[in-house]
């Protein structure tokens, strides 16, 4: 099934040109800023959801921490469809929701494992075949966490006024 991601993809790029004028930057100069951004966020968002930590009881965040955390990385996902004009259909074939801890781990891995393998030096067909990969992934990842599609986007929205507003306000 296709996801419509359009909408956000054409909000990003708006900010993301934004933040670029302001500090004289282009998506080729921060590549790797970016890339790295993509890895801490994926990074956040797990230790919010614990599926790691098999030496701890404690549960997971609240549904609207790990929620936030995961509309951090759809920002720089986002991003990165910019970058490579990515029109924002996004194939999703896993809508499950998933309650087994070693399953949402390995999501986890398989997207560290494509964001790592990402490269600036990549030509273009390859960098948006990853890219589109993650996406469609870091979206099962959603579903499996339990978020439904209206959930992903309203927290892309509420975060990106969030991103706004750091901007005018000199974050």
């Amino acid at each position: 099934m296709l996801n419509n991601f359009t909408s956000i993809i054409k909000m990003q790029e708006k900010l993301d040109l934004d933040i670029f004028q302001k500090f004289s930057k282009t998506y080729g100069e921060t590549f790797a800023q970016r890339k790295l951004a993509l890895l801490v966020e994926l990074a956040e968002l797990a230790n919010e959801v614990r599926s790691f930590k098999y030496w701890s009881l404690k549960e997971a965040s609240d549904k609207a921490i790990i929620l936030d955390e995961y509309a951090d990385g759809l920002h720089f996902i986002a991003g990165f469809c910019v970058m490579y004009k990515i029109e924002g259909l996004i194939e999703v074939k896993d809508f499950v929701k998933i309650a087994d801890k070693n399953k949402i781990s390995k999501k986890f891995n398989k997207l560290f494992a494509i964001a790592s393998s990402l490269d600036e030096d990549d030509n273009k067909k390859k960098s948006v075949k990853k890219i589109d990969k993650y996406f469609s992934k870091y979206l099962e990842l959603g579903y499996a966490l339990g978020f439904k599609f209206a959930d992903i986007q309203n927290a892309y929205l509420a975060k990106h006024e969030v991103n706004i507003n750091r901007q005018k306000n000199n974050y």
